[in-house]
């Protein structure tokens, strides 16, 4: 049990986060990505592999150097005030991602307002996040499973078409089975405590379904 409660942790660790929401938003057939894979087939790849870099790779090297350096005692982090300088670092990788993202948006027609509302809700959470643990130790694995499930149950329902929608709601299924499966391997890992996984979910559910399905961002 260790050792399933140990590799959900990795498979749902908050930086893989944004990654799956890519796949999963530009996996939706629906007009718009449609029309998009029409005119710019190359594009899936080219944001891939950018979002790879800044959201995951970039992140992961910070770390082990910060590991290397003894800025952190842990991959895990399980001090709290150690995640302080590791959620600074992934702000401004994530800040960089958002911004480049915006812009690409803007070129495509802001075809992709909502995947670009979904990196602003990551962004806002992270903030949020941040703040919250200066003085208290929230489940960051939690609120990160939990915003990829608002923020794409609110990209389904803000969809006027999907055409492929019996697989997109297996896939949201799926997503609120993990908040579940994300808070046991966390508490029977004596990570956090029922209070901290609670806020995580809550916290990162309603920030990125208000966010995603108002498509705010700036």
């Amino acid at each position: 049990m260790k050792l399933f409660s140990n590799a959900i942790s990795f498979l749902y660790h908050p930086v893989f986060m944004v990654i799956y929401a890519y796949l999963i938003y530009f996996n939706m057939d629906t007009y718009v990505n449609r029309i998009l894979y029409l005119f710019s087939p190359n594009f899936y790849w080219l944001f891939f592999f950018f979002l790879l870099s800044m959201a995951v790779v970039f992140p992961l090297i910070t770390m082990v150097i910060m590991h290397k350096t003894n800025w952190i005692s842990s991959y895990q982090i399980p001090i709290r005030k150690e995640r302080l300088p590791v959620l600074v670092f992934v702000m401004i990788y994530y800040i960089m991602t958002y911004v480049i993202f915006r812009s690409w948006n803007q070129k495509l027609s802001f075809f992709i307002d909502p995947y670009v509302s979904f990196l602003f809700g990551g962004l806002a959470l992270l903030a949020i996040l941040f703040f919250i643990t200066i003085k208290w130790k929230i489940s960051l694995h939690t609120a990160s499973i939990a915003g990829l499930a608002g923020g794409m149950m609110a990209v389904l329902l803000h969809q006027q078409e999907v055409y492929n929608l019996t697989t997109m709601m297996a896939i949201n299924s799926i997503l609120l089975l993990s908040i579940g499966l994300v808070s046991f391997s966390r508490l029977y890992l004596k990570a956090h405590s029922y209070g901290q996984i609670l806020a995580g979910i809550a916290t990162g559910f309603l920030v990125m379904y208000t966010i995603v399905f108002n498509q705010w961002y700036i």
